[in-house]
């Protein structure tokens, strides 16, 4: 017996049932007559805590009186820094929370409760640099060019080591887990009931129920199997009272309790709601400099022609004697504009996508303008041309009333304006944290230092000599100073304020149906979150179905719990299609696919389920399709071809590449989630990472391009996607209905689901190997919708064919067949 295991004896009445199957269902309140005659309905298992495990030197660990442990994290007092705090998965990666104290031996320590399992973190030095552990050598990519360290807390963090058999009469009692402050736990179930969640290890329990004091017992179900676990679910009415509650397990003739108790208040569960749009929203990424040049008027200087080759520099940029990474492409403008996008409207709504996510169009120099000069103005080169110093000369940047709108900024109004009317939704990157070193406020501070009005705006280390923090320590991108509340100068959040209700609601008169539809936050755990919560509520006074969604590419619970964001980028996502579908040696199967999304799908509540942005690449990433051709590689890791030792294959993929690009877009346009199409993925664009990943957009009508063999408009992918877009539309259930795993074959590398709502039942199959693969449908009446109409594997018992991601006939464009995939429709 696992030391951590107990033997349950038979000493309460009750017959064992079945695990039920997953299912999108919750399972139901009590009748009368399965209320409860005592508490507890049966005595209590002794769950104990168990060993925390082998920890690194920088850690110790305590049972915590309420679970979990209480760690102590410590850094040694050689470390160089003011200032020491850590951030990880267990605090939101919020860099204020926890800071760390010199003790009187001169380390660094904090301590701070932690759950069971695995966790990723790093420390914060001087609220700059983010760096890992440096005793703990268990590590994993960081999804950008670094990587978190990794704590691994008590034996379900090592789930090998834990065995279990059903009806044995035997609990694994380390595995039993329910945190109601976590949303995995419990969260609002869509119906306005409370939808609870227990852990028991996988093949240990028959049945679980939830016991509320007073009220009954409450069966639950299976959640999910994900891995090594069970995750069970159950809802309840939440009343006006607090509710006690605990759990009931069986297994064989045994039965007992888990002797934690829990109290449900109303006032604890998270009821909120995400924009019913955004949850049937099909995202188009742009990047304004690289969609269309359609102001020839109002280029900058030395702006690159449109169709010239790539990696052919200018005559301009010869003439810097810099070399094409060091640095000349990364200052490259190719002219693109705000008209560009109104001209390709056509092309947006004809794809079939209803809302746009715009990279920042504040004014800034440079094409990803991530170092905004101004956020009152839209930036003259993508607007109407040179407006902004005659603007600015007769504002005050603290006093909105003085604030005007140029004509650049009309540009972009007039454009939301037109979107709108053709059923587009807006969301703006809202890049908080940093600001360019042309922002006035900081512009004042260098003239001013001490006495600027700004002083107190930005992370300033000294005055004499002057030294900032810049973001990510790079010194163009001067921080915002910060506090545990948010901003460590309330000027600063007010300005931002200010800025919100600028351009949400233009005119100012209440009705924010002139305003943008949303925000994109840019690294947005790097401001603390009691900010997000003040700033959500503006935002929603002034729009209640405006939607704000951050850029966290780890796991979001803590940041989807009504306070603060509807919704994240789906990184996560992204990363397990590409471990599907791309790797090779490195490849997943098609049950560990389905065990990592049904972590997402579990840890979130379904109100941001159904509204995440579910990208497969974005401006951060290398483009998908060359992602296919370069396997193996952790998600956005050993991506640039600059990099000293780059093995990255740029070339143009192969069709069998985008095959496979094909195929996870299906998937992604028939899966839970709001999918996101990064601008040109559509037409076969590919690249490394940045900068080869913002490549000027392809476009016909500018064809041909200076390197015609491979610059030009994949008509047939183009197509591919327009056709899968058009199937998400025609479909509700694709895009909110109920979502359940019926195969997840290893052996065939094979994953089927379904989705259905209201009648409206799909099935979708999907396989990522060039072979065929086959599986029984379920009972009924069911046609094809998508892929092939007719397969050789079809047979009349109603097992059905599922055609290999091969590439098709190859006529100069990508693989023009649906290989990979097939979609049924229950027939009505």
């Amino acid at each position: 017996m696992h030391p951590t295991s107990l033997l349950l004896s038979l000493l309460a009445g009750g017959s064992a049932q079945e695990p039920r199957s997953a299912d999108s269902a919750v399972a139901d309140q009590p009748s009368s007559d399965r209320l409860a005659s005592g508490w507890p309905v049966a005595p209590a298992l002794a769950v104990e805590p168990g060993e925390a495990g082998p920890l690194p030197a920088s850690v110790t660990a305590e049972p915590a009186p309420t679970g979990g442990w209480l760690v102590t994290f410590s850094l040694a007092s050689s470390v160089r820094a003011s200032e020491v705090s850590i951030a990880g998965t267990f605090n939101g990666w919020d860099a204020t929370e926890h800071p760390l104290k010199r003790d009187a031996d001169g380390r660094w320590r904090t301590r701070i409760r932690v759950p069971d399992g695995v966790h990723s973190y790093k420390f914060v030095l001087d609220r700059a640099a983010w760096v890992p552990d440096p005793v703990n050598d268990d590590r994993e990519s960081d999804g950008f060019t670094g990587e978190n360290t990794l704590l691994r807390l008590g034996a379900v963090a090592r789930p090998e080591t834990l065995t279990a058999s059903v009806r044995d009469g035997v609990v694994v009692t380390a595995a039993l887990e329910h945190d109601p402050g976590r949303s995995l736990y419990l969260q609002p179930a869509p119906d306005g009931r409370a939808l609870l969640r227990y852990r028991t290890l996988a093949d240990d329990v028959e049945a679980v129920s939830v016991v509320v004091r007073g009220v009954g017992e409450v069966p639950m179900r299976v959640a999910a199997r994900t891995g090594a676990f069970l995750y069970w679910e159950a809802a309840l009415d939440v009343a006006d009272e607090p509710l006690t509650y605990g759990f009931l397990l069986r297994d064989g003739a045994l039965i007992g309790t888990d002797p934690r108790e829990y109290q449900l208040d109303a006032a604890q569960l998270p009821h909120f709601r995400t924009p019913d749009w955004s949850k049937h929203a099909i995202w188009y990424q742009i990047m304004v400099d690289r969609f269309r040049n359609g102001a020839p008027e109002n280029d900058p200087p030395h702006a690159r022609a449109w169709t010239s080759a790539w990696y052919e520099p200018s005559e301009a940029e010869l003439a810097t004697g810099e070399r094409f990474y060091e640095y000349f492409v990364f200052r490259r403008m190719y002219g693109g504009d705000l008209e560009g996008v109104r001209q390709k409207l056509d092309h947006l709504v004809a794809l079939g996508v209803n809302a746009l996510y715009f990279n920042p169009i504040f004014e800034a120099p440079g094409h990803h303008k991530y170092n905004a000069t101004d956020f009152r103005h839209i930036d003259t080169g993508y607007g109407a041309g040179e407006d902004y110093h005659e603007a600015t000369a007769r504002e005050d940047l603290l006093d909105p009333s003085t604030w005007v709108f140029t004509p650049s900024d009309k540009v972009f109004l007039t454009l939301l304006k037109e979107c709108k009317a053709r059923g587009l939704r807006v969301i703006l990157d809202g890049v908080f944290n940093h600001v360019g070193v042309r922002h006035p406020a900081f512009v004042d501070v260098l003239a001013n230092g001490k006495d600027s009005r700004f002083a107190d705006w930005f992370d300033v280390r000294s005055w004499e000599p002057f030294d900032y923090v810049g973001w990510a320590g790079f010194g163009e991108l001067p921080v915002f100073a910060k506090a545990p509340h948010g901003f460590a100068s309330d000027a600063v959040k007010e300005h931002l304020f200010a800025i919100t209700r600028r351009w949400m609601d233009p005119d100012g008169d209440g009705d924010p149906s002139d305003g943008i539809d949303g925000w994109r936050l840019d690294v947005p755990m790097e401001v603390a979150m009691p900010f997000w919560e003040e700033w959500r509520d503006l935002v929603k006074s002034i729009n209640p179905d405006a939607y704000i969604t951050g850029e966290v590419w780890d796991l979001a619970e803590s940041w989807l719990d009504g306070e603060r964001f509807d919704a994240v980028m789906n990184y996560r996502f992204a990363d397990t299609v590409v471990a599907w579908i791309g790797h090779r040696a490195d490849k997943i199967s098609a049950s560990e696919l389905d065990r990592r999304l049904a972590l997402v799908r579990l840890a979130y509540p379904a109100e941001s389920t159904s509204a995440l942005m579910d990208l497969l690449d974005s401006h951060d990433t290398d483009r998908f399709v060359s992602m296919m051709l370069n396997p193996d590689r952790a998600f956005d890791q050993g991506n640039r071809e600059q990099e000293a030792g780059s093995t990255y294959d740029p070339r143009k993929p192969d069709p069998i590449h985008y095959a496979r690009l094909r195929l996870a877009v299906l998937l992604q346009m028939t899966y839970v989630g709001a999918p996101m199409v990064y601008y040109g993925d559509e037409v076969g664009m590919w690249g490394s990472d940045d900068p080869n990943n913002r490549k000027p957009m392809l476009w016909r009508d500018l064809e041909p391009y200076a390197n015609a063999a491979e610059d030009r408009v994949d008509g047939a992918l183009l197509d591919y996607y327009q056709r899968v877009i058009r199937l998400r539309r025609e479909h509700t259930a694709l895009r909110i209905g109920a979502f359940e795993t019926l195969v997840a074959d290893d052996a065939q590398d094979l994953l089927v689901f379904r989705r259905a709502l209201d009648g409206d039942e799909l099935i979708v199959a999907l396989t990522p190997r060039t072979a065929d693969a086959s599986f029984a449908l379920p009972p009924g009446e069911w046609r094809v919708i998508f892929g092939p109409a007719v397969h050789p594997l079809d047979r009349a018992d109603g097992r059905v064919g599922v055609p290999g991601c091969r590439a098709g006939g190859d006529d100069g464009d990508a693989a023009t067949s649906d290989e990979g995939g097939r979609v049924w429709a229950r027939v009505r």
